[in-house]
């Protein structure tokens, strides 16, 4: 129905389709359309109660749940599954067509400041996650946005950055959990990034959005926009982007208007995304499935949504329950759990104020929220609390410090339990922002290390987006990481620390020593446009595993207060080699391709009900090219009883032992002899076998051109992964950019304020001017607040076209142009571009 009446929209209603109406809405062609609302996740629904897409307008409290760094913790599809239809009920209970989540971006480094909303390092953990969120909120009737597809793995910079990005890299690591989740899952819609993506921003890559996106991968949803993200709205359309997102206010209107008129983009280009947004109206306004609880029991009237209260006060038993799941036991030497009858000394003022969820466009109204001090006391503990250190600073208080030691010393605290409670702020990542820093505030190691003189025997708890440096982590006898838990991460809490709960979180990233250990390290949110990703395919513990470095604590990591007990490894070498025609004959353990399923025994052998989730990883044979020494490749999530025993069933496929050859522009399964390694931890192996895959004869020998990556597996630099810029080049195959040496002559409205304001007057003014408005709108907040941050960063390092659209059109679009024209150098066209009448518009010259 709606595709005939965009079929006859004229080709100027057509462009206009092609954005959206204000922060949130597709546009309804004057009445002709209806609309449909579309708002941010991943984890909850905010839904702002104006039509902006400021964090400081108010939204409509909501369910916040774990994000999705903690929740992948969880290693459950099975709860990412509960969650996505939970949001989806609240989404449906607002009038949401669709709800901006999930993203699958890779952790390439933990000092990005958006990590809390991306699920790992590894794309097959994050791949799986993602079909599983997608999947579960469609069944609902709520469409989903993958993102921020690709290349976006920095705060830095992002909307004006080139991530320059080897072909394996980028197929093996980056787009990865993106093919799966596309294949698997068809998500409604997907968002294309801010960066460019070697060299062409990812609204304008064609490669990325037709050739990879919709002909490799059989797309057929809706390409969307990052807010802000498409400036030149002929190359987007023409590059398969669908969406534009938010509005431009009118500012991009008549440069689109003139492209028109000199037939540009290609029509059938604008008719397909006209076609594509169509689709978006179709599924929002068809009717909705079935209602369910997230019990599971369907509604006495499936037409009928729940009270909004009795959906929010069940959503939130849930919200406790995932991060019940997803907390990680990091370290346990018989602390945890505590015993409830003795006296608890809380210090941290996280215990107080707990931080459960990260800043920027994911920012929830939670519908309550009860820090753990109040959860412990209702258990019926008996607390005494100590703020020791403030948490919107790092430096040290002696007078909190003091408080602290005068209780730990006093006579009748000497039998109390210690329990310190401490981690990151918002101050410190965020959306817009990177980490400064690895460390933890100053304010919060000096305050253990004082405590630690008195008493050392200090149960420690954390909270954070993102690993951090833990220094106290070789003394203390306990460490539980919440990360940022939602707001059921107080209640949470207080169950796991008490024994009603076993944790049965795991890693899903690796925990570096320090910021030295990272592989990236160098090359990585440097204040630069030119990124380039030198460490490859080697991120995380695809590099810690095979350059032999230490950890904190390993990927896959996290204990419980049970102990398991692996037996039985077993592969169904008789089913596999009949589908294959062969004989199975004794001993034989050749894989020809296909499914290859593995098996074997899990006990709980302790005293404790818990979890555990049996990860396979697959070793890969020695070879003269770049490959990791292993990779994840599979993994179950099971509960057992004390004394209770299962059975584990994993398949593998040919995808499990495959590269991507770039001269075969497609995966490849090399031949030769691997393993198999059942493991609690990349760096923990239960049970092992070794296997022969009877694949192609890769032959392929980097060892001399690509000697850097070889020699460094022998030599710990301790620095990283430290790759000069011509050995990356090397291997990238191409010219590397250098967008950060450009002069005047060479600037457009594409690039940032910052960049701009280095060769114009009329720029370092403008800038001046933003911040002294941008800083007035939050009268009661400071420079470091994490809302003043990341707005002022956005007007920083933001390209200037959308600082213009998002200030929704108070600024006249002739003042961008003129600050261009005065950057690349030319006074007088500058002076009469600001003396025109009209207010100007888009358009995309460089001269």
């Amino acid at each position: 129905m709606y595709q005939d009446i965009i079929r006859n929209l004229s080709l100027e209603e057509k462009m206009r389709f092609t954005s959206g109406a204000g922060a949130w809405h597709t546009w309804d062609a004057e009445g002709k359309l209806p609309q449909i609302m579309m708002c941010d996740g991943p984890h909850g629904l905010r839904k702002q109660k104006q039509d902006a897409p400021g964090q400081n307008n108010d939204s409509i409290p909501a369910t916040c749940f774990p994000t999705e760094s903690a929740l992948a913790c969880s290693w459950n599809p099975e709860a990412v599954r509960r969650m996505a239809q939970a949001i989806a009920q609240e989404a449906i209970a607002e009038d949401v067509s669709i709800v901006l989540g999930c993203g699958v971006n890779m952790k390439r480094s933990p000092l990005c400041g958006r990590n809390f909303e991306y699920f790992s390092e590894d794309p097959y953990l994050a791949g799986t996650l993602a079909v599983a969120y997608i999947k579960a909120m469609q069944e609902k009737g709520v469409g989903t946005s993958l993102k921020h597809f690709a290349g976006n793995n920095q705060e830095t910079h992002r909307q004006t950055s080139n991530s320059q990005i080897d072909e394996r890299a980028l197929r093996e690591i980056y787009l990865s959990a993106f093919e799966m989740a596309v294949k698997e899952a068809k998500p409604l819609t997907v968002m294309a990034s801010y960066n460019r993506l070697n060299g062409i921003y990812a609204c304008e890559n064609r490669r990325l959005l037709v050739d990879i996106l919709r002909q490799e991968w059989g797309y057929e949803g809706t390409v969307i926009s990052d807010w802000g993200a498409c400036v030149n709205w002929v190359e987007c359309i023409a590059a398969g982007m669908d969406l534009e997102m938010p509005d431009s206010v009118g500012l991009h209107i008549p440069g689109n208007r003139a492209a028109l008129e000199n037939k540009m983009p290609d029509i059938q280009e604008l008719e397909r995304a006209a076609s594509n947004v169509g689709k978006l109206v179709t599924y929002g306004k068809a009717p909705k499935p079935t209602q369910e609880s997230v019990t599971g029991e369907p509604e006495k009237n499936s037409a009928q949504i729940k009270e909004k209260a009795t959906l929010l006060a069940e959503h939130h038993k849930l919200a406790v329950e995932l991060e019940k799941e997803s907390a990680v036991l990091l370290k346990n030497e018989d602390f945890f759990p505590i015993d409830a009858e003795k006296t608890l000394l809380v210090v941290g003022e996280l215990a107080q104020h707990m931080r459960y969820q990260g800043g920027g466009s994911s920012h929830i109204n939670a519908s309550q929220n009860t820090d753990v001090i109040t959860s412990l006391q209702q258990h019926g503990c008996n607390v005494l609390y100590c703020q020791g250190y403030e948490s919107d600073s790092d430096i040290v208080n002696a007078k909190l410090e003091q408080e602290v030691i005068v209780h730990l010393t006093a006579k009748e605290n000497q039998n109390t339990t210690i329990l310190f409670f401490g981690g990151l702020s918002e101050r410190y990542e965020g959306e817009g922002y990177d980490r400064k820093s690895y460390k933890l505030p100053e304010n919060q190691t000096h305050l253990l290390e004082k405590m630690r003189e008195v008493n050392p025997q200090i149960g420690v708890i954390t909270f954070s987006g993102a690993p951090f440096e833990m220094p106290f982590a070789k003394w203390v006898p306990a460490i539980m990481q919440m990360y940022l838990g939602g707001q059921g991460v107080g209640e949470a809490c207080a169950a796991l620390l008490l024994g009603q709960s076993s944790p049965c979180g795991k890693l899903a990233e690796s925990w570096p020593i320090s910021a030295e250990d990272i592989p990236c390290y160098g090359n990585f949110g440097q204040n630069a446009d030119d990124v380039e990703y030198r460490e490859s395919i080697f991120i995380g513990y695809r590099y810690y595993d095979t350059y032999q470095r230490k950890v904190s604590f390993p990927f896959g990591h996290g204990l419980t207060y049970t102990k398991f007990e692996y037996s039985d490894l077993q592969i169904n070498w008789k089913k596999h080699l009949e589908e294959h025609g062969e004989t199975c004959i004794e001993g034989q353990k050749e894989y020809f391709g296909g499914e290859l399923e593995i098996s074997c025994h899990i006990k709980n052998i302790g005293s404790y009900p818990a979890s555990e989730v049996v990860q396979l990883y697959v070793k890969n044979p020695d070879c003269n090219y770049l490959r990791a020494a292993q990779e994840l490749r599979g993994y179950q999530k099971v509960y057992l009883e004390p004394g209770q025993e299962a059975e584990v069933n994993i398949c593998l496929n040919e995808r499990s032992f495959s590269i991507y050859a770039e001269e075969h522009s497609a995966f490849i399964v090399p031949a030769g002899e691997y393993e198999i390694t059942i493991a609690t931890s990349s760096r923990d192996p239960r049970l092992k076998e070794s296997i022969s895959v009877k694949g192609i004869s890769y032959e392929r020998d980097d060892r001399e051109r690509l000697s850097e990556y070889f020699q460094q597996m022998k030599n710990n630099t301790g620095y990283g992964l430290q790759i000069s810029g011509q050995q990356f080049e090397v291997l990238y195959g191409r010219p590397l950019s250098h967008l950060d040496d450009r002069k005047p002559g060479e600037f457009d409205i594409h690039d940032s304020l910052e960049c701009l304001a280095k060769h114009s007057l009329l720029g370092k003014l403008f800038m001046k001017i933003a911040e002294h408005i941008a800083f007035s709108m939050y009268p009661d907040k400071k420079r470091d607040d994490p809302e003043v941050m990341m707005t002022l960063q956005g007007i920083h390092e933001g390209c200037l076209d959308s600082v213009m659209c998002q200030s929704g059109g108070v600024v006249p679009y002739k003042i961008a142009e003129a600050i261009v024209l005065s950057a690349n150098k030319h006074p007088l066209l500058c002076i009469k571009k600001l003396c025109e009448k009209n207010g100007g518009s888009y358009e995309n010259n460089r001269d």
